[in-house]
């Protein structure tokens, strides 16, 4: 289908699409689903408790990570934490979800942000709202929202990731290309790159980074999901989204950035030989790219994202976790408490930072601005100054529904289909909006017009 034909194609069905899911109190009710057969919280009467604690930051191996665990157990005499790695970002949440079936749920999780409205609809997470009041003043507000839906909080936010664009800044000097402040100055700069060298890109266009997408469309005003009180909307294809849509469409026909996955081999090759010269992700870029291309360190530096209009400056956050307690756990409270600590707490978030984590706690952030900068890039000494600016900026909120394994899913094959055949990329929202819907009214919601 042409580029004009799916504008128009779109155009008539936009008002058909406009739906709202109505949840009928849906986060509310699931999040006490299974409050009546939960465990007792705590321990018995004189014995210790064990807590298990399901991450993939602290690394068992990791004296870095050994030794956090280490300090709270101490300090806590009557409460041993043991650390049970379960794989990647994308796992997690799975696994979760089937050991809370199997009643074998850990007692505390580290989970990414996008995952969590699915996991408090199904009843896996518990509020924890009343055990972690205390450690809301030592999160920013813009953080701590990230864990919480309506009134009720079901997380503490580990890390963070302000939205920022990591680039080769030797080759990018070699090559006459200034920083691009705007989009429109970073498609010029993709054209520069691939015109000086045409094995040389901007950037990898990988179809498989739904949340990347997601939130380069909030930074331009759109908003995939909407919960109001007992209802969410749902948006994925706004006419802000599809401008997002567009812009990436263009630097795909014109062959100014490579089609393929992030961290493949093949990308690893190319970030170490110079041809691939940007990356536009977060906070935690730099620590990824230093796993795969150590070689190149000292040749990168971070700035702030391009913005859509010149002179704005705010993002949103890209990527990050939080602690939760599932609501199968045996010791609730013991285990929010330790969330609350490790995230939270003066000593907990700057703890993290040994582990080359950007923390959510204020504490931990404040003491970013002393430390050294990642080893990708020793020699910008301001990097954390210039995250923390950003993070002044983070000010665009992303909202993820209850059904984002099916948009995630959806989205991701549609568009590796439409950039390797240079089909619409303007289809691929309509067909992920419309496969979003189409589940919620497959599970029982509520559609309406």
């Amino acid at each position: 289908m042409s580029a004009a034909r799916s504008e128009t194609a779109h155009a008539s069905a936009a008002a058909r699409r406009r739906r709202t899911i109505r949840a009928g109190g849906v986060l509310a009710a699931a999040a006490l689903a299974f409050s009546l057969s939960a465990c007792s919280s705590g321990a018995e009467a004189g014995g210790p408790v064990e807590l298990e604690f399901w991450t993939y930051s602290l690394k068992g191996g990791d004296p870095a990570a050994q030794a956090i665990i280490d300090r709270y157990n101490e300090e806590n005499p009557d409460v041993t934490v043991k650390l049970s790695e379960v794989g990647g970002t994308a796992e997690t949440a799975s696994k979760l979800l089937a050991a809370d079936r199997a009643d074998e749920a850990p007692d505390v999780v580290q989970v990414e942000y996008f995952a969590l409205p699915s996991l408090v609809v199904s009843g896996a997470v518990k509020d924890i709202t009343e055990d972690v009041a205390d450690a809301k003043g030592g999160v920013e507000q813009n953080i701590w929202d990230l864990t919480t839906f309506g009134d009720e909080v079901y997380g503490v936010p580990q890390d963070i990731g302000p939205m920022m664009l990591t680039y080769r800044a030797d080759l990018f000097e070699q090559y006459g290309v200034a920083v691009p402040t705007t989009w429109a100055e970073y498609a010029d700069a993709a054209e520069k790159i691939h015109t000086a060298d045409p094995e040389a890109y901007i950037a990898s266009f990988s179809a498989t980074q739904f949340e990347f997408f997601a939130s380069h469309a909030a930074q331009a005003g759109a908003q995939w999901w909407t919960n109001d009180g007992d209802a969410w909307s749902v948006d994925i294809d706004s006419e802000e989204s599809l401008q997002t849509a567009d812009f990436w469409q263009d630097l795909v026909d014109r062959d100014l950035v490579t089609v393929e996955p992030l961290l493949t081999p093949e990308w690893n090759a190319k970030a170490n030989s110079g041809k691939i010269l940007s990356w536009a992700a977060a906070s935690w870029a730099p620590s990824v790219i230093y796993s795969v291309a150590p070689d190149t360190a000292g040749k990168w530096e971070s700035a702030p994202l391009p913005q859509w209009t010149a002179g704005d400056a705010a993002v949103p956050f890209l990527g990050g976790s939080a602690y939760l307690v599932p609501e199968k756990s045996q010791h609730a409270e013991e285990a929010a408490k330790f969330a609350a600590w490790l995230g939270a707490s003066d000593e907990g978030s700057e703890l993290l930072l040994t582990l080359d984590i950007f923390p959510g706690g204020n504490a931990g952030r404040e003491a970013t601005l002393s430390a050294a900068p990642p080893k990708l890039m020793p020699q910008q000494t301001d990097f954390y100054q210039v995250a923390d600016e950003v993070i002044a900026n983070t000010t665009v909120p992303v909202v993820w529904g209850p059904n984002v394994n099916v948009a995630a899913s959806t989205f991701g094959d549609a568009l590796n289909e439409a950039a390797l055949s240079k089909t619409s990329f303007r289809d691929v929202y309509t067909a992920t909006q419309d496969a979003v819907v189409a589940d919620l009214e497959k599970q029982g919601y509520t559609v309406t017009e």
